[in-house]
């Protein structure tokens, strides 16, 4: 009898990625697990991408789906949509994949039937110095223990990710609406609120591109960042049981993150929309209009250079502590 292993599903997405695309799809083909398919969903690029990407669909290298752009999380739908593996992983046109990750996470996932999502450890670099390897401080869990560490930050990367095909089937796909900000979160969220399983792999198997130019997570864009994946954490705290809501300590989480929304505000100048936010903080909490109001009033009454200074300051403190070299 024939030993068949299961196959694997890459999934990329790709928006004028024609810098990065052939990078990430070479690290899907050169994985030492060879049953795998690398499904690359062109989403409306206006670049060259079809044009660089020709040689290995004559190949048969790849499946190139082109589609309208319907932004991260469409393009990552019609991808699965079309997957035939019996595992998915997702792979950013901009990210790499270490040559053992899915022969690792498909062992982890085999030997653990329980486990309907696998996720790694990864390394960080500077997109123009990929030999210059960055780590995150960031503790990862397993379990139970996700759900109530996710609210508080969000630690998976969906590099680092390999799923059971059946995790669609049971919990839906991406939420389209969500084009751009937070749509990890708020799926990872959604499975483990309903009582999937994701297993941390304590190995580093993937590679994460930061950005300059085009860089979701830039400065500019941390308000949106910031309000989405709030709104994200309301919406899961309004269809929790109280019991729930206690247990998962959602309450400290929504506190937490409307004042990283305020900070956000700060860092590009908008003090206005800091003030608007600064005394709905503590609202889920007995008499937190008390410190709502002293909120608003330090917001109110300080400089906004030196708000926005000072935020400035904390932010790039903070990448130099959590993301260090090795």
């Amino acid at each position: 009898m024939f030993n068949m292993k299961p196959l694997v599903s890459i999934i990329i997405p790709s928006y004028n990625a024609s810098a990065y695309v052939i990078e990430a799809i070479d690290s899907a083909l050169a994985q030492t697990y060879k049953d795998v398919e690398v499904i690359v969903v062109d989403d409306g690029s206006t670049d060259n991408t079809k044009q660089l990407l020709a040689p290995y669909v004559r190949n048969s290298k790849i499946r190139y789906i082109y589609q309208a752009n319907k932004g991260l999380s469409g393009a990552r739908n019609t991808g699965i949509k079309a997957a035939r593996g019996e595992y998915i992983a997702l792979l950013d046109a901009d990210d790499l994949f270490l040559p053992g990750k899915i022969e690792k996470q498909v062992a982890h996932l085999e030997a653990c039937p329980s486990c309907d999502v696998s996720y790694c450890d990864l390394y960080h670099f500077n997109d123009g110095e990929p030999d210059i390897l960055l780590k995150l401080n960031y503790s990862y869990y397993s379990g139970k223990d996700v759900l109530p560490n996710l609210l508080r930050k969000s630690f998976i990367a969906p590099v680092t990710v390999v799923f059971r095909k059946s995790v669609f089937d049971r919990f839906g796909l991406f939420d389209e609406a969500m084009r751009q900000f937070a749509e990890d979160l708020e799926f990872w969220l959604r499975l483990v609120h309903g009582g999937a399983q994701i297993c941390f792999l304590p190995e580093i198997l993937a590679k994460l591109r930061l950005r300059g130019e085009g860089n979701i997570q830039s400065l500019e864009n941390q308000p949106k960042m910031k309000l989405t994946a709030l709104r994200v954490i309301e919406n899961l705290n309004a269809k929790m049981s109280p019991i729930e809501r206690r247990e998962s300590g959602i309450r400290f989480s929504l506190m937490k993150h409307r004042l990283k929304l305020i900070f956000a505000y700060l860092l590009v100048g908008q003090k206005n929309e800091a003030k608007k936010n600064a005394y709905q903080t503590f609202k889920n909490y007995p008499l937190g209009f008390i410190p709502g109001f002293l909120l608003w009033i330090f917001v109110a009454i300080m400089p906004k250079i030196v708000l926005e200074r000072c935020a400035l300051f904390m932010y790039h403190y903070r990448r130099q502590t959590v993301l260090k070299k090795i």
